[in-house]
């Protein structure tokens, strides 16, 4: 009896991790078929069985007429000398064919006193009073981008695929929602997005973005920098 139920154990497990490796296969078949052209690749190796050859052809990633949801996380350089500025946003593409996308971003913004301005609160030596420091700091902003990938190339990650990417312009406008009110923003940058399969992307982004803040006597141009990270699913 213990015989018969240590067998059912074995081959219970057996049966698991053959289920495990198929479906690590799969995912290893999907992300290395963007590698190209395989009966090109067969008759290369037939040629020189002896080389390790991959044979990368043209596109695979057909971004033609489809959708992109990718989740984002900024970070904010420069800008106000007092305040720190990180976002989580949103973005939505839709790409028109493979060199030209339109895209639609929605950030909420996570802002913090900078070293300077926790110092410039707690340094009472003048008067004895705490500097309360200007601030009109970002809460949430929306913007319409474009995007054009003039350059395109593939990459091959230690040998177990080849992940596509195309360096990448983009420009935009929009809105953002200050402590004081809306305003208008621009942007224009660049970055390089991955192809990493037929569905996975991922984009590393850097942005010039200006908008105007108000202050006690006026309103000041704000030219901030703004990186981001996108990781995302195409439909």
């Amino acid at each position: 009896m213990k015989s018969s139920k240590l067998f059912k154990k074995i081959a219970f497990t057996l049966v698991a991790v053959a289920g495990l490796q198929a479906q690590g296969a799969d995912l290893l078949q999907d992300f290395d078929t963007l590698g190209g052209n395989d009966v090109l690749l067969e008759k290369a190796k037939a040629l020189n069985p002896d080389a390790q050859i991959r044979v990368v052809q043209d596109r695979v990633v057909n971004r033609r007429r489809r959708v992109e949801f990718s989740p984002e996380f900024l970070a904010v350089l420069g800008g106000d000398a007092y305040n720190s500025t990180q976002s989580l946003g949103l973005n939505l593409h839709y790409h028109f064919t493979p060199q030209w996308s339109m895209g639609l971003k929605y950030s909420y913004a996570f802002n913090k006193l900078r070293p300077e301005g926790e110092y410039l609160i707690a340094d009472t030596s003048v008067d004895g009073k705490a500097r309360i420091p200007e601030i009109d700091w970002p809460k949430q902003e929306a913007m319409v981008l474009l995007n054009w990938y003039p350059i395109y190339g593939k990459m091959n990650l230690y040998d177990l695929g080849v992940a596509h990417f195309d360096i990448y312009a983009v420009v935009g406008g929009g809105q953002v929602e200050l402590k004081s009110g809306p305003t208008t923003s621009y942007t224009a940058g660049g970055g390089i997005g991955f192809w990493v399969s037929q569905h996975l992307s991922t984009r590393f982004e850097l942005r010039y973005q200006g908008y105007s803040a108000k202050r006690f006597n006026g309103e000041t141009a704000m030219n901030t920098t703004v990186g981001g990270i996108q990781i995302g699913y195409m439909l």
